[in-house]
């Protein structure tokens, strides 16, 4: 099956659906007379969205499809296309490969400048799945060059990819509580309500999509309180009326830092390295490296 026809399937499916369950979670907050929604957030998640998914299309028919697929000939496992094991085993390594872009756009700076227009809203709904990293599409492709070596179709990576957003869609919720029945193995709205925290022992926590497995694995996992209400967004708050600032807000910080940085190896570590990053020459005590951190992620995160 063409992946543009099936994605065009998918979207006639999604749409309606999604739009039922926003205005179902807009409904219900308001009569329980919780601002789980504003029509400005509503109006950046849509379009930071719409961006993503135009550079998304022309990422993949300039050079996404046709680089995976040069790499198809030198797979070293042949699969039968038909096998129910191809697409289970599909489904799986590619949450995984997911997992991995995640972990390094929260830990690599220079990926996080992208990330965090998806964590930069205050509030989390439906429409928080739609903000999407505009620019991810730019580097996502080579990370799944691993999938193609291992005997798995560019075309079918990218529908199973397809299908992981749809149900990353559906986590994004503040009105489901708790799926005590799947959290085990699979992302709830409970555990992505963790990922979208600004609260420091939440920073950087909960980064599956689909198999919280591999938080659970990896170290990365942490249950929500519900004893404890939520902030949602970037610890310090951007201006969210100008999408500009939105996109490129942390892009500007970089330069800055850069601009300002004494050695080569400082402005590589602004660029590439954790986002709390500093240099140590400009700390005198490991009590105030520690502060630092904090201080770093309770004012950029």
């Amino acid at each position: 099956m063409d992946i543009s026809y099936f994605e065009k399937i998918l979207a006639f499916v999604t749409i309606p659906i999604y739009t039922i369950f926003i205005a179902l979670e807009m409904m219900i907050g308001n009569f329980q007379g919780k601002k789980w929604y504003s029509w400005q957030d509503i109006f950046n998640n849509l379009l930071m969205g719409s961006f993503n998914v135009v550079i998304d299309i022309a990422v993949r028919v300039i050079f996404g499809l046709a680089l995976l697929s040069i790499f198809e000939k030198y797979s070293f496992v042949h699969w039968e296309h038909t096998n129910w094991l191809y697409w289970i085993s599909l489904f799986v390594l590619q949450d995984f490969f997911y997992y991995l872009i995640h972990f390094l756009e929260h830990r690599c700076r220079f990926f996080w400048a992208v990330h965090n227009i998806h964590h930069s809203s205050e509030f989390f709904n439906f429409t928080t799945g739609l903000r999407s990293s505009i620019f991810q599409p730019i580097y996502k492709f080579p990370f799944y060059i691993p999938l193609i070596l291992m005997g798995f179709k560019g075309i079918d990576i990218m529908l199973v990819y397809a299908l992981g957003q749809t149900y990353g869609f559906f986590v994004h919720s503040s009105w489901f509580k708790r799926w005590k029945w799947v959290e085990w193995i699979m992302v709830t709205p409970s555990h992505h309500r963790v990922h979208h925290a600004k609260e420091p022992e939440y920073i950087d926590k909960n980064m599956s999509m689909v198999f919280i497995i591999w938080d659970k694995f990896f170290g990365t996992f942490i249950p929500e309180n519900t004893q404890k209400p939520i902030s949602f967004g970037i610890t310090k708050p951007i201006e969210q009326n100008n999408p500009f600032k939105v996109v490129f807000h942390e892009w500007f910080n970089i330069w800055k830092d850069v601009r300002h940085a004494s050695t080569w190896k400082e402005r590589w570590m602004y660029i590439f390295g954790p986002p709390e990053w500093q240099p140590t020459h400009e700390l005198e005590t490991t009590e105030e490296q520690t502060a630092s951190i904090i201080l770093y992620k309770n004012d950029s995160r």
